[in-house]
């Protein structure tokens, strides 16, 4: 029987930045989907969370050493290739007849690099379920598809694997093999716990320059709403999860879906409060409300910048007049309403930085995100900042949200990262933020997350 070991890599989230305190800590659902689809097909498959569990080197050495897998297969976005390869490295040194199969965004776009690596074999670009299994399954490499490999000596790209239609038939991803009470969302956005992640559906309709959705070009494909439901139970029943966060890009994308899901839960009457992300133009009062009834209490809208060229710029199609009722409607439903902001994209400047944060804090929603923008390569900003040479470093573990790694003709770095402090600081210690959030204090439990929220903005603001 074949072995397979998956290992989601280890994250080092940097001091300064508001991911340090306040980032959650959830499953790769992608390696929970494919190691179920392997278990399905009798191969013998344990997953390694590196991000769930702090492993050194050499306890993930002898994790392999205990298992002895044939595969080690690793989840790789741009922040974490690095990590991804010392490892890979270090396992190839010691064993090397394993194979070492990467996949993810990284390896999906920047295919060619990776395979330049020494100690990596194969990456299996796109969705992984069924490509990893045909590997697995040590099927001729040449026939398989949607996988890059090396031969003689040269890289070799297979035909690319047909995107799965109908994702209601993949098995649930395989919780049982990960270390579910270590994970967590984002503090503060969670009513109650353990609460997991979920995904409704795979792709988004947007096609934003700086998101690897409309790189990879996907279109959306849902699941049914009896589908996410029974997955919901078997969190609830097994795992006693009662809170859930929906990762899809935009959860409301089918509103017929949103609506059936919300009737379910309570005709079941699933005891469940839940969160998702979305976009202003698709939702609507009606939705807000059935959502609000079945349990949502969070919405993160990406408004990313008001400055309507920048907006062009980055094809992020909205309009602020949309944001505006999105907000009102979401706070009439009495959702909480999260929205997020880019700093540093094309034609940004010390202005179009000023109005966001005053929009944002005119609009007064409960919680707000700044990120730095960071252009990953294979979108179409990366491409455009290469190309005019904007781009400031190609090390990756700086693609974190946190660092500038653009120097725009329009704005400087140092003032890009000179807002993103200001903003959190004129946000969240402003006195009429402060009262509302201490009027939301219900409990112990409350008033430790608030704490903590606190005292990371303030750390992040002056730059600790």
């Amino acid at each position: 029987m074949t072995h397979v070991l998956l290992i989601n890599p280890p994250w080092g989230k940097q001091k300064g930045s508001i991911w340090y305190k306040v980032a959650s800590c959830l499953p790769s659902l992608g390696l929970g989907y494919i190691a179920a689809t392997l278990e399905q097909n009798n191969i013998q498959v344990e997953i390694l969370d590196c991000q769930a569990i702090t492993y050194s080197l050499d306890e993930i050495l002898s994790k392999i050493e205990s298992f002895q897998p044939e595969y080690i297969g690793f989840t790789a976005t741009t922040v974490l290739i690095q990590n991804v390869l010392e490892i890979s490295e270090a396992i190839k040194l010691r064993w090397p007849e394993k194979k070492i199969v990467l996949g993810g965004v990284h390896p999906t776009i920047a295919t060619e690099e990776v395979l330049t690596n020494p100690f990596v074999d194969i990456v299996v670009r796109g969705e992984g379920e069924f490509t990893f299994l045909d590997v697995a399954k040590n099927k001729p490499m040449k026939e398989v598809l949607g996988i890059s490999y090396k031969s003689n000596g040269s890289i070799r790209h297979n035909l690319d694997r047909p995107l799965i239609e109908d994702i209601n038939s993949l098995p649930f991803p395989a919780y049982h093999l990960m270390p579910m009470s270590r994970y967590h969302t984002a503090l503060g956005s969670a009513k109650r716990t353990p609460a997991m992640s979920v995904f409704a559906t795979r792709g988004c309709p947007g096609r934003c320059t700086f998101c690897y959705s409309g790189a990879l070009g996907k279109k959306i494909r849902k699941r049914s709403p009896e589908n996410i439901v029974d997955e919901i139970e078997l969190l609830m029943n097994k795992h006693n999860v009662r809170e859930i966060s929906f990762y899809d890009d935009t959860f409301s994308a089918y509103k017929e879906t949103v609506l059936r899901f919300c009737e379910l839960l309570q005709e079941k009457n699933i005891d469940l409060t839940w969160t998702c992300m979305s976009r202003v133009d698709y939702v609507t009062a009606e939705v807000l409300q059935k959502m609000k009834a079945s349990g949502c209490h969070q919405i993160c809208y990406g408004v990313e910048s008001v400055d309507e060229n920048i907006l062009k710029n980055i094809r992020k199609r909205l309009s602020l007049e949309k944001v505006k009722l999105a907000v009102e409607n979401t706070k009439k439903a009495k959702i909480d309403v999260r929205l997020s902001f880019m700093f540093g994209n094309p034609g940004e400047t010390i202005e179009s930085m000023e109005k966001s944060i005053a929009y944002a804090i005119n609009l007064d929603p409960d919680l707000v995100q700044f990120n730095i923008t960071t252009p990953y390569p294979g979108t179409e900003m990366f491409l455009w900042a290469k190309e005019h040479g904007y781009l400031k470093t190609e090390d990756w573990s700086k693609y974190d949200y946190y660092n500038c790694v653009m120097e725009l003709p329009t704005v400087s770095s140092a003032d890009i990262e000179r807002y993103y402090k200001i903003a959190y600081r004129r946000f969240f210690l402003r006195p009429k933020f402060l009262m509302k959030r201490l009027l939301k204090l219900r409990n112990l439990y409350d008033i430790k997350i608030a704490y903590k929220s606190l005292l990371s903005i303030i750390l992040t603001s002056i730059g600790h």
